[in-house]
């Protein structure tokens, strides 16, 4: 066996596992919601600015509006960056079950080149686990890290434009409107519509005012923590309808002991081009042949 098809059975492997925690940070971000360190009430009334945007439902959201207009903000500039964050707490024995690893996660997609990149970090880790993926001109090229070292994977990709779009589409509506089918083939939908988001001031966002949403009142199902006992989340809102910022917080009993996931997500960086990584070429020659 050459060390290249080693390599990409290793791969092959570890992208499994890494989907399987992707699925369970999209689980977890499925309800979304959060307050930005860098923004705060800067006062005004309590209903908070835009009175009359289309996305409000009075003191609340319309989350179908909202992700209508954020999905077409991002469409409109051509890409978006998802970046976001989980960090999770046990104080029981042992390893819980199931558990949701600490962990960062991020996503570019730009239209214009049809290009998009992909990390995935597994962090408060002594040993590096990280897997990249960038896609360019109909090839895929991974990276992954890990303490047995590096390996790379390359694959042919026949995505359409369409395709591409549907991806974007589906980032961006992640934390905000996820649909979710159940055993009859029915959709519902999670995301802010698990929280009763209400206005609460102005905050701040890239040097633009945000409307400003909290709850501490969730309605939907979680795996980590089995039982919430204590949760809370904020958004904030452009004018526009885009969402910059989502964070939510659960806390419960887990296993024999209490656990906590905090999550936030940031969309960023709308319209900007994603670069070739450094790692390509080396990919490239390592997977030649």
């Amino acid at each position: 066996m050459t060390e290249r098809s080693t390599n990409e059975r290793r791969i092959g492997r570890h992208a499994s596992g890494r989907r399987v925690n992707r699925r369970r940070l999209l689980a977890a971000m499925g309800a979304a919601a959060g307050a930005s360190a860098l923004a705060g009430c800067a006062g005004g009334s309590v209903d908070g600015p835009f009175p009359d945007a289309e996305w409000r439902d009075g003191d609340g959201l319309d989350v179908e509006t909202l992700a209508t207009n954020h999905v077409g903000s991002v469409l409109e500039a051509g890409g978006v960056t998802l970046f976001s964050t989980a960090e999770s707490s046990y104080d029981g024995e042992g390893d819980p079950t199931p558990w949701l690893p600490s962990q960062e996660y991020e996503s570019s997609h730009d239209l214009e080149n049809g290009r998009s990149y992909l990390r995935q970090e597994v962090t408060a880790t002594e040993e590096p686990d990280v897997i990249e993926r960038y896609v360019a001109d109909g090839e895929a090229l991974v990276r992954e890290r890990t303490a047995e070292g590096v390996g790379y994977g390359r694959q042919a990709v026949d995505r359409t434009a369409d395709d591409f779009e549907e991806a974007l589409r589906s980032e961006a509506l992640v934390g905000i409107r996820v649909p979710r089918g159940d055993d009859s083939g029915e959709t519902t939908y999670e995301g802010l519509g698990n929280w009763d988001p209400h206005a609460e001031g102005e905050g701040e966002m890239e040097g633009q005012p945000t409307a400003r949403f909290v709850s501490d009142s969730f309605d939907g199902e979680r795996s980590v923590p089995e039982r919430v006992e204590t949760a809370s989340a904020t958004v904030h809102v452009f004018e526009s309808g885009f969402v910059p910022r989502i964070e939510q917080f659960w806390e419960g009993p887990h296993d024999d002991g209490t656990g906590a996931v905090e999550v936030e997500i940031e969309y960023r960086d709308r319209g900007e081009a994603v670069t070739e990584p450094d790692w390509a070429a080396e990919a490239r020659g390592e997977t030649e042949g």
